[in-house]
């Protein structure tokens, strides 16, 4: 998209860089010739095939271009743009972005009618109709602006629009509207008016269409706005500064959504085309575009491009593209790629790839994570990096059901997550001898150190909690391990080895409930503590695959 960036120089070169530079822009790759003689070729294939010969590429949505049609053309040294034309049969839009033409459906012609063009020496007031210059139907809803000045209007149900200008010398007026081409309208020290058809273009804001579509957008931004910047997508412009009390009520009113600020307060909410610089809101910020270094909200932020630096939030970061940089939200950050670190009071939701670090209370999502990935419950397509949690759902991960028993309880049943690089097991278990009758529950961690294909060794940390038959006592076991696992069968391996074993005894248990845990393990070692027991054990067990 390209931007045009606000000047300060005097009226000639004003006048040079919005006619002359975008005059010079638009005769490069529109103005290339083009020689073709093909019979009976695809629209696509020829688009396709004139893109290869003028080092470019064509961009156009599946519904406006008859990808399938068959056409002839016999064509010798005519400009791509004449050639589009006449394949399109002049009711095509075309915008150039490096590396692309852009087509946009513009089958109708503005007209724009000035009724009152008053200038003061220091201003003009304008006001006028704009119409369908084939039916002579009002255009309600048309973008009427100044691109200089960065003013602008829309239309009323009856094509009505009114501006005050603030300039000396020439000004120009411009009138968009989706479905048909751009007309400007220039206005001299004598008010002469020159009408002009004039195609600026088109730019693809897909961030811009899913923010303001969205449910969020169509909530929090006028119709309005919305409806400008459906008009004038492709005008983007840079200023230093911005204020907003909401969106629309700012010193840039209904321009703000075309505008890249470096610096933008928002009292309470905000809405602009993006931010190169800082940005600060009461309650939330809505970006169509990129946002670059810092941006800060009360409540949440929702950029339409990507975002690099620092997002801090007390709700929700929404960014629909790409992050780097550090995301902080008091509940959710929701992304399309993340590189850097995400911490969230719930959930970080990456649609791809989330790379770095991703700390949540709740819930890590992403389709592949790579670095370190803390939270309760982390889910991913493929799993590189090193999930610390309770449950880890990955295709490329771990999902075995484990069975063993050991020197404390006859019978335990777990289930693994992770990776070799961290799994972690969930356990529950019963002992049901009359000696010493209690149940567990527990949670595992560790590390598999591995041999080769499936052969491994596993150090592992577990700490169990112990109920008596009388449930109201708990008493707790840690366990360090070191188990073998070994292949026995294509889903099935079986594992075994030490541990050692640290019993806190409590103080609430009774004398027979402490002797009945010592008692089952023949290896019990001196105690450390009055309420403490160790010793040495065993265990041994399957994993299922």
């Amino acid at each position: 998209m390209k931007r045009i960036y606000l000047p300060y120089y005097k009226i000639l070169m004003l006048l040079i860089a919005c006619f002359g530079v975008r005059t010079a822009s638009a005769q490069n790759k529109l103005e290339y010739t083009i020689s073709l003689n093909i019979k009976q070729i695809k629209i696509a294939t020829l688009l396709t095939e004139i893109g290869k010969r003028g080092g470019f590429f064509f961009s156009y949505g599946s519904d406006m271009v008859p990808a399938d049609s068959l056409v002839t053309v016999n064509v010798s040294n005519k400009p791509i743009r004449l050639l589009l034309d006449q394949l399109f049969n002049n009711d095509v839009a075309y915008k150039e972005a490096p590396g692309y033409i852009i087509l946009r459906p513009a089958p109708n012609r503005l007209k724009l009618m000035p009724d009152a063009a008053d200038d003061a020496e220091t201003a003009f007031n304008i006001s006028g109709y704009v119409v369908d210059d084939e039916t002579g139907a009002p255009v309600r809803y048309a973008s009427v602006y100044e691109n200089r000045l960065l003013v602008s209007t829309l239309t009323d149900d009856r094509g009505y629009f009114k501006l005050k200008l603030k300039s000396v010398g020439a000004i120009t007026l411009t009138v968009s509207k989706e479905m048909y081409k751009d007309t400007s309208v220039s206005f001299l020290s004598k008010v002469t008016v020159v009408l002009k058809n004039t195609n600026f273009g088109y730019a693809a804001d897909t961030g811009a269409s899913q923010l303001n579509r969205s449910w969020l957008g169509r909530l929090l931004i006028s119709s309005k706005l919305r409806q400008q910047s459906a008009n004038i997508g492709q005008f983007i412009t840079n200023v230093p500064v911005q204020t907003s009390f909401i969106p629309g009520w700012g010193n840039h009113g209904l321009m703000s959504g075309q505008i890249v600020n470096k610096f933008s307060l928002n009292i309470l909410s905000g809405y602009s085309a993006g931010v190169d610089g800082l940005e600060l809101a009461g309650l939330y910020n809505l970006n169509k575009n990129d946002v670059r270094y810092v941006q800060v909200a009360g409540l949440f932020s929702v950029v339409g491009g990507n975002f690099k630096g620092v997002q801090l939030a007390g709700l929700d970061n929404k960014v629909y593209k790409d992050v780097k940089g550090v995301q902080v939200a008091g509940l959710f950050n929701r992304v399309d790629n993340a590189a850097g670190v995400q911490l969230a009071g719930i959930a970080n939701i990456n649609k791809n790839v989330s790379s770095g670090a991703q700390v949540a209370g709740i819930l890590n999502v992403a389709r592949k994570m790579r670095g370190v990935h803390v939270g309760v419950i982390n889910i991913a397509d493929t799993l590189d990096g090193v999930a610390v949690n309770l449950i880890s759902f990955s295709r490329s991960g771990y999902h075995q059901l484990s069975v063993f028993t050991d020197d404390n309880m006859i019978t335990t049943l777990g289930y693994k997550t992770g990776t070799a690089a961290f799994y972690t097991r969930l356990t529950a278990g019963v002992n049901l001898v009359e000696a010493a009758r209690y149940y567990t529950y527990g949670f595992s961690f560790g590390h598999d150190f591995e041999f080769k294909k499936n052969l491994m060794l596993s150090a592992e940390f577990n700490t169990q909690f112990l109920l008596s038959d009388k449930w109201n006592d708990t008493h707790q076991l840690n366990r360090f391990s070191a188990l073998l696992n070994v292949p026995v069968a294509k889903k099935l391996s079986v594992f075994l080895g030490p541990s050692f074993t640290l019993y806190d005894q409590g103080q609430n248990n009774t004398i027979a409930e402490q002797q009945a845990v010592v008692k089952n393990n023949k290896l019990a070692l001196t105690g450390i503590g009055s309420s403490f027991k160790c010793w040495i054990g065993w265990s041994v067990g399957i994993n299922l695959f």
